[in-house]
């Protein structure tokens, strides 16, 4: 009787995992061809440009604040010696609100740059350019030679593929296109929503429809001209041997 009792327990426990193992296949078969590695190949460009905008806006930001302090002890300086100086300049070296005006006139310039993706079925169209944007944020930057620069986008997305479409694929290049940096949108959100200019949003390819909004950047050197690169890497779509090679498209900024 022990005997197949116990012979009893142990064809019912291994038919327990035949039946889970079987589970766990069925539902990986099920969940697995909802997803595609274009849409996780965006998602990791979208944690590099986070990271590395992150950086970016880190680094610019530990310059404002160097900068911020050494303008403010000469200030302190200039103060001591002569008083009637400190009636004129601000705290960062600039004389009232003329602060950032050796960047320029602020003006808009048009682009009317179209193509589209031909994997992703993407429709991308760069619009214009806002040359030196007026930004206190940014005014270490400016009197230290380098530029504000709006870009703005309208996109529609393809609905072949789901993803996301981030704002680190356009990005800017100071040198003609040796080296792109990312764009610094998230530092200077409010004072473009205050000028009228909507920022970027990413864009989820499964919401469809057609989005725009502004993206900015912040080059060291201004330049007459700048190169926009944009890039869409390469990717697999996962549960197929399908590969999608990447897409990129450069155009330049103009002058004034």
């Amino acid at each position: 009787m022990k005997r197949m009792k116990r012979a009893t327990f142990t064809a019912a426990a291994l038919l327990s995992c035949a039946l889970t193992f079987s589970g766990c296949s069925l539902i990986s078969q099920v969940v697995q061809p909802e997803q595609d590695q274009t849409g996780e190949q965006t998602n990791a460009d979208g944690q590099d440009q986070g990271d590395q905008s992150g950086q970016d806006q880190g680094d610019q930001s530990g310059q404002d604040q160097a900068n911020g302090q050494d303008s403010s002890s000469d200030q302190s300086a200039s103060n001591s010696s002569n008083s009637s100086s400190s009636s004129t300049s601000s705290a960062d070296g600039s004389t009232g609100s003329d602060s950032g005006a050796s960047s320029g006139s602020q003006g808009q310039v048009s682009i009317g740059e179209s193509f589209e993706d031909p994997e992703m079925q993407d429709k991308i169209e760069v619009l214009s350019a806002v040359r030196n944007f007026d930004s206190s944020k940014k005014a270490s930057s400016i009197e230290l030679g380098g530029e504000v620069v709006l870009l703005e986008v309208k996109v529609t997305p393809g609905q072949k593929y789901s993803g996301l479409i981030q704002s680190g694929a356009l990005k800017i290049s100071e040198d003609g296109g040796t080296n792109f940096r990312y764009d610094q949108t998230d530092g200077l959100e409010s004072e473009m929503r205050a000028a009228g200019f909507e920022p970027w949003e990413d864009i989820n390819r499964r919401d469809g429809g057609t989005h725009q909004g502004w993206l900015a950047y912040v080059p060291n050197e201004k330049q007459d001209t700048y190169t926009i690169r944009y890039e869409r890497g390469p990717g697999k779509v996962m549960g197929t041997d399908e590969k999608v090679p990447e897409f990129t498209k450069t155009f330049d900024i103009p002058a004034l």
